[in-house]
């Protein structure tokens, strides 16, 4: 793909950047002839555009390696990112907690803070996660001027070009225009970029696993929570991280008469398989009388959570064990069909439920009985340990990836 051919000379020099940053970005330490290699742009083009870069201060040169043999001549000297030549803001807010970080630009954790949010109100959330950006800012004695990017994430259908979530059926919040009202709150004249938070654990892994996933041609990221999603990402020799649709896998429907589900319909994969449906069916046994050994785990009249029913499991509840076996079944079955119909490299998994090794085996059973052998067998599924921050840093990334888009000098 030759970038630098057409009229418009500002436009194709930020659209060489770009290219240029990006293939620094994942695959640095790299050479400018390997640059000039894979996207096909001369050696001229792709000196004057890191001489940009390195003024900026966000590329380096390294030293060159120790040669192989005993040649004379120049050794070619690789470059990579500044890790420290910007910082992003990274923010989820959903169900009962915000979480924000702060990172550099490969990802790494240079603060971060989160806040329980117990009102379901789409305005004291946003006050209550505006205050947690600027609480975290100030614990560490940066502002807003030490930043370069703000991104947001929420569960839900998200517009990205306009900022809007239009909707989060569980919470009831419709054509909310996340961008504006955020903008509003923190007064962030630099980029902000608004995302939906499985989206964003699928941007993050594909800008900081890159030992794991730079040369995956497509990789889905199986996020289940509350609600339960499965963005794809599209990766080529120019182009990396592109998502393919919204994920809304939670709503295919499992069991037909199954479950009412948040969105309205009866036995979607999110009305059995979620933390939700999860929790919701073991309150429902507590109600009958049932699963005696969870019960011993809650405080009296509260509901259980994820930590409580796995351990519940794994102590023998026969009732819970029901209920998760279900769950993991169900999801298995859809899975298989994710995989038959989208055919990944490798599938990355992030739920509390696979906290249990149990349930990770019982899940890959059912994949790999229900998955289309005849065509192919060869998706890796990696399961990905929970972590409270893994969506604010998500978000970080999805900030980043519209930097090096922007064409950084």
């Amino acid at each position: 793909m030759q970038f630098e051919q057409g009229n418009n000379l500002p436009r194709v020099r930020v659209t060489n950047q770009s290219a240029i940053l990006r293939m620094v970005y994942h695959f640095g330490p790299i050479t400018r002839a390997d640059i000039a290699k894979r996207l096909d742009l001369t050696l001229p083009t792709i000196t004057t555009n890191i001489n940009d870069m390195m003024t900026a201060g966000v590329v380096q040169e390294l030293d060159a390696p120790e040669p192989m043999d005993h040649r004379h001549g120049r050794r070619s000297r690789p470059l990579d990112i500044v890790p420290n030549a910007r910082r992003f803001i990274g923010v989820e807010m959903r169900g009962s907690e915000s979480a924000a970080c702060l990172t550099d630009y490969r990802g790494q954790v240079l603060c971060s803070r989160s806040v329980p949010s117990p009102s379901r109100d789409y305005e004291d959330n946003l006050d209550l996660t505006c205050r947690l950006i600027r609480s975290m800012l100030d614990d560490h004695g940066l502002t807003f001027d030490d930043v370069d990017g703000l991104g947001f994430c929420v569960p839900g259908l998200v517009d990205t070009r306009s900022g809007v979530l239009n909707v989060r059926p569980s919470y009831n919040w419709y054509d909310k225009n996340l961008l504006r009202d955020v903008k509003r709150r923190l007064h962030f004249d630099k980029p902000i970029t608004i995302e939906n938070n499985a989206c964003a654990r699928a941007y993050g892994a594909s800008l900081f696993q890159r030992e794991l996933l730079n040369d995956v041609p497509t990789f889905a990221y199986l996020f289940i929570h509350m609600g339960i999603a499965c963005p794809l990402i599209l990766n080529s020799s120019s182009s990396f991280g592109s998502i393919v649709g919204a994920g809304e896998v939670g709503h295919m429907v499992m069991e037909p008469n199954g479950p009412q589900c948040t969105c309205g319909n009866h036995g979607c994969l999110e009305a059995i398989s979620s933390d939700r449906a999860i929790i919701s069916r073991c309150m429902d046994a507590l109600a009958r009388g049932g699963a005696p050994i969870l019960r011993t785990l809650c405080p009296k009249g509260e509901e259980p959570t994820m930590a409580n029913i796995l351990q519940a499991q794994r102590e023998g509840d026969s009732d819970v064990y029901l209920i998760v076996e279900r769950a993991v079944y169900t999801l298995g079955l859809a899975i298989a069909n994710i995989d038959n119909f989208t055919c990944p490299r490798i599938m990355l998994i992030e739920g509390e439920l696979f906290r249990a090794p149990a349930n990770r085996q019982q899940l890959l059973d059912v994949v790999h009985r229900n998955i289309c052998k005849v065509t192919r067998t060869d998706t890796d599924f990696v399961f990905v340990e929970p972590d409270q921050f893994s969506g604010a840093r998500g978000a970080a990334a999805v900030a980043i990836f519209h930097d090096l888009g922007s064409g950084a000098g």
